[in-house]
């Protein structure tokens, strides 16, 4: 990574659109890629999480006429680590290039669901943060004259792994089972879809699920004789059943074939957020819109039309929230990746829109996560046969945290010259200071109980960084830059 390239571009950044310290409005500026897996195989779109140190585990499949195959890594000192084997023999994962097996991480947990050739549903796990994966255990069986297909998979609260999948026989619906012993075991399938009209989904859309506490919800594309909008369903006890379900999706898409394309959502305070390609007027556009989380009232929805027009085709978006700050990515061109981010929830999200395109290259399945002020990027490079990652800093990260609620922390001189910076917080005890580089690397620490407090940060280079503030147990963000 040249870290000289990156700090003069931040700094022409700031220099054109920020006035002093002050950041008026939020911006994105991004590391360079680094590389996280270069392969001769047709790479299945990659999924990102995180392990308990923030470390990010990016998981994805290869596969050519004799390897079918899930790998993962874990990035550690500035790159990723040598790709672990998720599936053992005998077991042979169905890939496409959309998907076909999920991620979900608790702790040192990470669970992955995958479809096996005329073998039903599966999922194994690891109990080392990815380091090595167990014999996987079957979640349904193969279905006699009939398919399961399609999985999606999320943790509960206490680690236990909720999974869905299509199945197909006489109809067409989306089941969910319920691990209650980390894994190990699952129970009845209970059909989700219930509460949608119509009674089907569609045959090869993937969903994608939320829980919180008892509630687990699950947003799919729904098939009402043709008619296929998307909906989000929920349950209020743990999956055991799904009693009602929302309509979020105005777009009234009607079409008697498979889109190859589900959505997916993210949870935003009270509530959820749900983003999907729809294509009534011909051409492949992404949509996002709310839904309050208790009361299932979905809100208004946008298109997430971008500088390139309303003809151009989008797909295959992704969604990462927290708080009030979201970040959405999507195909765009069959070639381009479009990131879209804000911090005040959706209304504001069509106002920054950044794009990333290589000539002569095609990029595709792009995924993204937020944590501690930085979105994750990951996406694969069909042309170059690669798989790339990228750190976004956000340069507000307010509206991503609870503030503290006994006034402001003031971080000063910022931008500051190497040596000491100062910390005051008028209302309550500063309980602890991280700062953070642009690869998310922690490179200096304060712990303690003060009003006041001074840093010493003359081993820093200059460049962007991240100050988590830790007060009264909330914490905020702000931006310091070295010079």
């Amino acid at each position: 990574m040249n870290n000289l390239f990156l700090i003069k571009s931040v700094f022409l950044l700031l220099c054109l659109h920020l006035s002093g310290s002050s950041f008026a409005q939020s911006k994105v500026v991004w590391s360079d890629s680094i590389e996280v897996v270069s392969t001769n195989l047709a790479i299945t779109a990659p999924k990102i999480s995180f392990l308990p140190d923030g470390s990010p585990i990016i998981s994805w499949g290869g596969s050519n006429s004799t390897t079918n195959q899930i790998w993962c890594s874990v990035f550690s000192n500035g790159g990723f680590t040598p790709p672990v084997s998720v599936v053992q023999s005998p077991n042979l994962p169905i890939l496409f290039g959309f998907g076909g097996y999920d991620m979900s991480v608790f702790n040192n947990h990470v669970y992955i669901v995958f479809e096996e050739q005329q073998g039903g549903i599966w999922c194994t796990k690891s109990t080392d943060g990815g380091q090595s994966f167990q014999v996987a255990v079957q979640v349904q069986p193969t279905v006699s004259g009939g398919f399961a297909t399609i999985s999606a998979i999320e943790s509960d609260d206490n680690g236990n792994p909720v999974i869905s999948y299509i199945k197909g026989k006489n109809g067409v619906v989306y089941e969910v089972r319920r691990s209650a012993d980390g894994g190990e075991s699952f129970g009845d399938p209970v059909v989700a879809n219930t509460p949608a009209p119509g009674g089907e989904v569609c045959e090869c859309c993937s969903s994608d699920l939320l829980i919180s506490g008892d509630s687990v919800w699950i947003v799919f594309r729904n098939n009402n004789q043709n008619l296929r909008d998307i909906w989000i369903s929920r349950s209020t006890d743990l999956a055991a059943s799904f009693d009602v379900a929302a309509d979020v999706d105005e777009t009234d898409w009607v079409i008697n074939v498979c889109p190859i394309s589900g959505p997916k959502m993210a949870r935003m305070h009270d509530s959820i957020a749900a983003v999907w390609m729809s294509r009534p007027s011909g051409i492949s556009k992404v949509y996002a819109n709310t839904l309050h989380a208790s009361d299932m009232v979905a809100g208004q929805q946008i298109a997430l039309y971008t500088a390139s027009g309303s003809l151009v085709n989008q797909t295959f978006p992704e969604i990462t929230a927290r708080g009030d700050t979201v970040g959405i990515v999507f195909q765009e061109k069959a070639k381009e990746i479009v990131f879209l981010h804000s911090t005040k929830g959706l209304s504001q999200i069509q106002a920054s829109a950044q794009r990333f395109a290589v000539p002569n290259h095609t990029l595709q399945w792009p995924t993204v996560a937020f944590r501690n002020g930085i979105f994750h990027l990951v996406y694969a490079d069909a042309a170059a046969d690669k798989i790339f990652y990228r750190r976004g800093t956000l340069l507000q990260t307010n509206s991503a945290v609870e503030a503290n609620p006994n006034g402001p922390v003031l971080l000063f001189p910022n931008p500051a010259s190497k040596g000491i910076i100062h910390l005051k917080s008028p209302g309550s005890l500063i309980e602890e200071v991280t700062i953070w580089n642009t690869l998310g690397q922690q490179v200096h620490q304060w712990t303690g109980l003060e009003n006041e407090v001074d840093l010493q940060v003359s081993t820093l280079i200059p460049g962007i960084y991240t100050a988590q503030i830790r007060i009264d147990n909330n914490v905020t963000f702000q931006i310091l830059q070295i010079f």
